[in-house]
């Protein structure tokens, strides 16, 4: 399974169907109780909670995440991400990439054609655990994820600068701000070609009001309004990954009017949903992207600009996070279910952690124990 969908599940054109398909089908994994009062809950703590999650069930499949019994080598490179942005267990990750190593052929392809969002997230994830994503489990072409990621740039037509083959519909925002973000943390310098053709397409593919939409097949007619039952319109997951990918090159365009309007479609519990629209419920993946691309956008989530009374977009996050009672303690929910959500909790540990990405090498290693409640 590719990246093309991870994009289209992240923008969730069809968001009950996705949100019942990413729950982990996987039975809950004991893990032996540490002893003493459960730590303070922080931020931090709450990120470290997820990432163990994660780990334990790297562990326990063998360095491989599994959703409904198959690998889900996406997924896993997601999750090394958000184990190294919380420092929690790196025998895991080291395990983790180490299965993603076998793991470099369709599984990051689609269509036959590479899939620059999961080579984003492949190189994103080898980078934060110290290893070498030019050369990533040989010496082949193929093992180049830095030369494979470039390779997917178009080069002439409409959409120059966009990365991948496929159709970009419903991802094209999403998986160019992907793409920028991994190069950036390959040092790929700015006066490559393909770096600065990327930047201006996503760039002209921003609306008036500051934010995207998945793709804009005619960046001149101006963007529609966001309409909550058809899912058109500029979304704040789009914009996340958008505004993350040009912020980590340095740009920062239409700052004030970006900020201004996710202000104004930001959620009653702090929280951001989907669709860029005002008066929607908030969930755990649009949150935890909003919240790193405000961090990208060098404005502080817990400020007073995003605050709903004493409510942030940390405590929103935090509320779809299951505690000491659920055999899936520190997993997140997706609204819908109670459920443990791979999906949910993936996206949701980094920025819990409040990094943006891509998060740089990190040797960190805690390991945590069910706090008895």
């Amino acid at each position: 399974m590719t990246t093309d969908r991870r994009a289209r599940r992240g923008l969730r054109a069809l968001v009950v169907s996705a949100a019942a398909a990413l729950t982990l089908a996987v039975p809950p994994i004991a893990v032996p109780s540490l002893a003493g009062a459960a730590p303070a809950t922080t931020n931090v703590v709450r990120a470290q909670r997820g990432a163990q999650w994660l780990a334990n069930h790297i562990e326990h499949a063998g360095g491989m995440l599994q959703n409904f019994g198959k690998p889900d080598p996406v997924d896993t490179a997601y999750a090394v991400i958000g184990m190294r942005a919380a420092g929690v267990d790196k025998p895991a990750s080291d395990a983790a990439v180490t299965a993603l190593e076998t793991h470099t052929g369709t599984d990051l392809q689609t269509g036959g054609h590479d899939s620059p969002g999961a080579i984003a997230e492949y190189l994103m994830a080898v980078i934060a655990d110290g290893r070498d994503p030019r050369h990533f489990g040989g010496t082949a072409p193929s093992n180049d994820l830095v030369a494979r990621l470039l390779a997917t740039a178009r080069t002439a037509g409409t959409d120059k600068g966009l990365f991948g083959a496929a159709e970009p519909t419903f991802d094209g925002a999403f998986r160019q701000g992907l793409a920028l973000a991994a190069l950036k943390s390959a040092n790929v310098p700015a006066s490559d070609p393909r770096v600065a053709s990327a930047i201006a397409w996503l760039t002209k593919q921003q609306c008036a009001n500051g934010l995207w939409e998945a793709y804009r097949a005619k960046p001149a007619t101006p963007c529609a309004a966001a309409n909550p039952k058809t899912f058109t319109g500029p979304d704040t997951n789009s914009t996340a990954w958008a505004v993350e990918g040009l912020a980590d090159w340095g740009k920062f365009p239409k700052q004030a009017t970006v900020l201004a309007s996710l202000r104004a479609v930001q959620s009653k519990d702090a929280g951001f949903p989907f669709v860029a629209a005002k008066n929607q419920a908030s969930d755990p993946d649009s949150t935890a992207l909003v919240i790193q691309a405000l961090l990208s956008e060098r404005s502080a989530p817990t400020s007073a600009q995003w605050k709903k009374g004493t409510r942030t977009p940390y405590t929103a996050l935090a509320s779809s996070q299951l505690d000491c009672h659920s055999s899936d303690f520190g997993a997140f929910t997706f609204p819908g279910s109670a459920a443990a959500n791979l999906f949910a909790t993936v996206q949701s540990v980094p920025a819990m952690a409040g990094k943006k990405l891509p998060v740089p090498p990190s040797s960190s290693s805690v390991v945590l124990g069910l706090t008895p409640c």
